[in-house]
């Protein structure tokens, strides 16, 4: 029997490591519906200072919200994210697709 702990201590560590690694790809898969987010960049588009504004259900809803807002603030830059989501390595929010024509 001391010749197979050895083995048995590997094949659990590989099994456990098997396991969270599987549970991660799950947790990474996004399960949600299609948003869009207006962003209306007030300051300019580099200023990295704009008003975000969430749960469009399509991209003509999303860019008719931000022409207005655009016009209200003085014809300022905007855009229309797809399934935005914040990411805190980069500091700021991450976008499957940005469009603004």
């Amino acid at each position: 029997m001391k010749k197979f702990t050895p083995f048995l201590f590997i094949v659990s560590i590989i099994a456990i490591v098997a396991f969270a690694i599987s549970q991660i790809n799950q947790s990474e898969q996004h399960h949600y519906s299609e948003t869009w987010s207006a962003f209306v960049y007030t300051h300019g588009y580099n200023s990295g200072r704009y008003q975000k504004t969430d749960d469009f259900s399509d991209y003509q809803q999303c860019k008719t919200f931000a022409q207005q807002q655009s016009a209200d603030q003085g014809d300022v830059v905007w855009q229309c994210g797809l399934n935005c989501r914040f990411d805190s390595s980069r500091q700021g929010f991450q976008c499957e697709t940005m469009k603004n024509h």
